[in-house]
């Protein structure tokens, strides 16, 4: 399997790039069933809850959600280990994904010389 390193703008833009390819799934709960009103004979639609859930680990691929990565820029007390200036965040949200198959990740693949993060055996 290989390895893409990918780097979203946001979270938010990586919860829908996984839900587009079938990493993140919306099994809607029902919260109200259908009913009629009573006084006008409507019919009222049933009401659902999203419930988003993750496939990190498949039999085609493995997920590593990493998130906010920081930079080695922060400043400690020697003594204490105590943070003076704390480190400032990479831009983006970052997630590591091993696969055999072609998944169009347009615009978010990143080739880090160091990878911050890697999945065993890599």
């Amino acid at each position: 399997m290989n390895t893409t390193y990918l780097r979203f703008p946001s979270q938010e833009a990586w919860e829908q790039a996984a839900a587009a390819v079938g990493v993140r799934v919306n099994n809607p709960t029902l919260v109200e069933e259908e009913s009629v009103d009573p006084d006008t004979g409507d019919i009222i639609p049933a009401v659902y809850e999203d419930n988003w859930s993750w496939n990190y680990y498949t039999h085609d691929w493995a997920v590593d959600d990493v998130g906010v990565i920081y930079n080695d820029d922060g400043v400690y007390d020697p003594e204490t280990g105590d943070v003076i200036t704390p480190p400032t965040p990479m831009d983006g949200w970052h997630v590591n994904f091993k696969s055999d198959q072609d998944i169009d990740w347009s615009g978010f693949p990143v080739h880090p010389q160091s990878p911050y993060r890697k999945f065993a055996g890599d």
